[in-house]
């Protein structure tokens, strides 16, 4: 109890602070995040689960290097479920590619532009389903022809856009054109995205202003790398800060 009431005091005053900090511009984003994990740093203090915590003056330092240090997108290799399988509908591999999905892995379908009738409506609209279950936030990745990142959405939103006859058709038609603009111009769609040399600070500020917990991240020559989450992130920042005595 006592590390309860020690974590809600402190996100009490965080979130106090944070407004003001917020409202008046009074400090940058990297001091707004480090106020809004403090409540969880207080509570594995006073609870005994974090055994040592670098003094004040420390880990503001140690915070910035953490957040400063580039992403580490999740893999395509990991993430990316290949848009080949639905080309000949094959259910079979869809069932296998569940099966070894691990649990909290994010999933990336990847399509590729101007491939004709390659894609079927009803096959697209199946994987999204299945791999949904697993990951309920999952990405629809579009490449073009030499493989560079055009756009994404959450597979929720093509679903629903194939579910409804006029998009559906206006989907379909943007995926079998060789045009990006076609597919930017289909409801639900997007072409950001991340550097995959970005920090992790710069990711965070860049899903707060488009509203969204996770982004592509593309080289240099917009080729995707892989899937950046916010939630990893933080948690990369929150153990930066604490750490456990062995």
């Amino acid at each position: 109890m006592e590390a309860i009431l020690a974590g809600a005091v402190v996100l009490a005053v965080g979130v106090l602070l944070a407004f003001g900090i917020k409202k008046f511009s009074l400090g940058d984003s990297v001091t707004f995040l480090a106020l809004m994990l403090l409540p969880l740093i207080a509570y594995g203090v006073v609870s005994g689960k974090v055994q040592e915590f670098t003094a004040p003056g420390g880990w503001g330092a140690k915070f910035h290097e953490v957040a400063a240090k580039p992403v580490d997108p999740v893999p395509l290799s990991k993430s990316i479920v290949d848009g080949e399988f639905i080309a000949k509908g094959d259910y079979v591999m869809l069932e296998q590619a569940a099966r070894t999905i691990e649990p909290g892995e994010p999933i990336a379908l990847t399509l590729q532009l101007g491939r004709g009738s390659f894609y079927v409506e009803s096959v697209i609209r199946e994987y999204i389903r299945v791999l949904s279950a697993s990951d309920p936030e999952m990405s629809v990745v579009i490449i073009d022809a030499d493989g560079k990142y055009v756009a994404s959405s959450k597979g929720i939103v093509v679903a629903g856009l194939l579910d409804a006859s006029d998009q559906g058709q206006q989907f379909m038609a943007a995926l079998r054109s060789a045009t990006p603009t076609d597919i930017l111009n289909v409801p639900g769609f997007t072409d950001k995205s991340i550097p995959d040399e970005a920090s992790n600070v710069e990711a965070l500020e860049k899903m707060e202003r488009e509203n969204t917990s996770r982004l592509v991240a593309v080289t240099a020559n917009r080729v995707p790398r892989g899937i950046v989450l916010r939630d990893m992130i933080v948690a990369r920042l929150l153990v930066g800060l604490a750490s456990d005595k062995k």
